[in-house]
């Protein structure tokens, strides 16, 4: 059998979920008026257009499709930046979807991503997801086909299966004193990890939380030999996070070149995300 296996993400902007988010259970005007609130959505694009784009823009390999899902409610005026962003970038789509479950909007992505006739090759589909204020290393692509792929053709994706990827950064936009953080995730994270499917999506990357990924499907997690996320810590966060107990300190220095070397970012610019300038350490 020949394998086609196609490399998709989803990237969900700002999209009125009826669920998955902190604020989905907010009625829907709302949820809206917070959403799109001017100010925080400035912020998201910001992030999005100095941290996440970048890193994918220099991917070592290009043969990939990344969705970005928003809601059809979204104001013109930042649908048409989103479109925008889809005419710079060409492994862009933009796709705008009514409200809906977070795995019902997630899984039609795909499939938009997909976008095949009834006569398409595709035998599969690896699915990665990916937030609008963080980042993958630069061969991230080319790692996840490679692994994938191998575990496609040794027959050990026959049912849906996780890939992650356990080493990474944490940055801190708020700690000028330490802002980088290494650290080595035991248990999938939302980032760096991708679903391998048959074609006909049966799930999702997005169908369980990614810490218990473990108990629903079987999955593989690489050790990495260098960083392969870059995970951003800020006020507009939605799920909490902070550095990890036990993370290991690293240089200002040292962090502003993995920006860089690992992640494809302009560092000056992405440094000058920072609210107060980080300590040169």
């Amino acid at each position: 059998m020949s394998i086609q296996n196609r490399i998709i993400g989803v990237l969900r902007f700002s999209y009125p979920a009826q669920e998955g988010f902190a604020v989905s259970g907010l009625d829907e005007a709302a949820l809206e008026a917070h959403l799109y609130d001017p100010e925080r959505i400035e912020t998201r694009f910001t992030y999005l257009e100095t941290i996440t784009l970048p890193s994918l823009a220099a991917q070592s390999d290009m043969d990939f499709t990344c969705v970005i899902l928003a809601g059809t409610s979204l104001p013109m005026r930042w649908r048409k930046r989103l479109n925008a962003l889809a005419e710079t970038y060409p492994f862009l789509k933009t796709v705008y979807l009514d409200r809906m479950g977070a795995l019902a909007a997630a899984k039609r992505s795909f499939r938009r991503g997909l976008d095949e006739g009834p006569e398409g090759t595709t035998t599969h589909i690896t699915g990665f997801r990916i937030d609008d204020d963080d980042a993958v290393a630069i061969d991230y692509i080319a790692q996840t086909r490679d692994i994938s792929n191998r575990l496609i053709h040794a027959g050990l994706a026959e049912v849906p299966t996780s890939l992650s990827f356990a080493r990474g950064i944490y940055w801190n936009l708020f700690d000028p004193d330490q802002p980088f953080h290494e650290f080595r995730e035991a248990q999938p994270l939302g980032l760096a990890c991708a679903m391998i499917t048959t074609a006909d999506l049966p799930t999702c990357i997005y169908r369980y939380n990614h810490r218990r990924l473990p108990c629903y499907v079987p999955c593989f997690s690489l050790p990495g030999e260098e960083p392969m996320f870059l995970r951003t810590l800020h006020d507009h966060n939605d799920s909490g996070r902070s550095i990890p107990p036990h993370a290991s300190e690293l240089a200002t220095r040292r962090g502003r070149k993995l920006l860089a070397d690992r992640f494809g970012l302009d560092p000056e610019a992405a440094m000058a995300l920072m609210p107060q300038p980080a300590r040169d350490t």
